[in-house]
């Protein structure tokens, strides 16, 4: 089957995050997705393990977002600079939200989401900006990721060429682009590559280069954590048997916090993002690209370069390890119009805060 391309009307329903404010959700039914619901429940062991050992730490930023940090300004299989980046067509459904006399507007809102996520991660959210916006808001599955094809390319620059690939199949000249953690670097990366094509740019969580040694520590940690659950994942069995299996192996982990608040709920079972087929199951990332981080991690750390002077903004959580605030003046560098926001008491994934959805609705409907 080819990737899934499809824009949907409004008649299609409109789902909000649990915590958008209640003028947002009136008359509307509200379905909490499965990336919010796991990354929800995990975030809520922040301050309970505040003091516990970095693979915790780690845990804290989610399971589903599996190493969301991971290339924050890398690639997973080195690319040589001589060997130009082949794009991929993206897996990937848009929605636009109009009424009688509503002006057509031809600029979309694309939407990335991190390392070991999916498009799904953003359901909810974008279903709101297409509401409160009444822009083409699409969601997109990069290489290597849900129905996206799999590839041996999975570097930030190739990311990059597989967003200008799609802005073509979308008939758009520019674009404003949204991204979280590696989506916020290949965000960053494909702005500065071609600046002409991006509207506005908004980074959720993500310095444009490097990582704090905070976040590099907890990275290499969750690295092992993540080749674990790889190693104990089950074969020869249904899809919800193995998503069992890797679901109390988690809570089995969360139990050494002697918090019984902080497990997962069951309900989150079914929504891990694991798929088998032909009797063998795997996480739906291509978890190669682990093999090639551990090797040589160093390697992974390109540098984004260029200029962008449009709008920009940059949303962080204050309680986040990447420090976004503390990279101001390397952010001005690259964006002298960039804007940071920090979201009190939020940690990496900030999309699911109301002040963050708030904030980047009047940064897109500002002009």
């Amino acid at each position: 089957m080819g990737p899934q391309h499809h824009c949907q009307t409004a008649e299609t329903p409109v789902f909000y995050p649990k915590k958008v404010s209640a003028q947002y959700r009136r008359g509307v039914q509200y379905h909490p997705t499965a990336a919010l619901q796991v990354i929800e429940g995990l975030m809520h062991l922040h301050i309970k393990a505040k003091m516990q050992s970095t693979l915790f730490k780690m845990l804290l930023l989610s399971l589903l977002v599996f190493i969301a940090a991971l290339l924050q300004a890398s690639s997973a299989s080195p690319v040589p600079a001589s060997k130009k980046p082949r794009p991929v067509n993206l897996s990937y459904s848009c929605m636009r939200v109009t009424g009688k006399g509503d002006k057509r507007d031809d600029v979309p809102v694309i939407l990335l989401h991190g390392l070991g996520l999916s498009k799904e991660s953003w359901m909810g959210v974008y279903q709101l900006l297409a509401l409160k916006t009444k822009k083409r808001v699409c969601i997109v599955d990069l290489r290597n990721h849900g129905d996206s094809p799999w590839s041996d390319q999975s570097d930030i620059a190739s990311m990059a060429e597989d967003i200008k690939q799609l802005m073509g199949r979308l008939k758009a000249e520019k674009a404003i682009v949204l991204g979280h953690s590696m989506g916020g670097k290949a965000a960053v990366h494909f702005t500065l590559t071609y600046p002409d094509n991006v509207e506005k740019l908004i980074v959720e969580d993500m310095r444009p280069n490097g990582l704090t040694p905070r976040a590099l520590e907890e990275v290499q940690v969750f690295l092992a954590l993540l080749q674990k659950t790889s190693e104990i994942m089950p074969q020869g069995v249904s899809e919800k048997e193995a998503k069992r299996t890797i679901f109390k192996f988690l809570n089995e982990q969360l139990e050494k916090l002697n918090d019984t608040s902080a497990l997962l709920n069951p309900k989150v079972v079914d929504f891990l993002p694991i798929r088998c087929r032909n009797g063998k199951c795997a996480w739906k990332t291509n978890t190669q690209l682990v093999k090639y981080i551990l090797k040589d991690f160093a390697t992974l750390l390109n540098e984004s370069s260029g200029r962008y002077d449009g709008p920009t903004l940059f949303v962080y959580g204050t309680a986040s390890p990447f420090k976004v605030n503390e990279d101001e003046s390397n952010i001005k560098k690259l964006f002298p119009n960039a804007k940071l926001v920090g979201i009190e008491g939020a940690s990496h994934v900030v999309h699911e805060r109301e002040e963050f959805v708030d904030t980047v609705i009047r940064f897109i409907n500002g002009k």
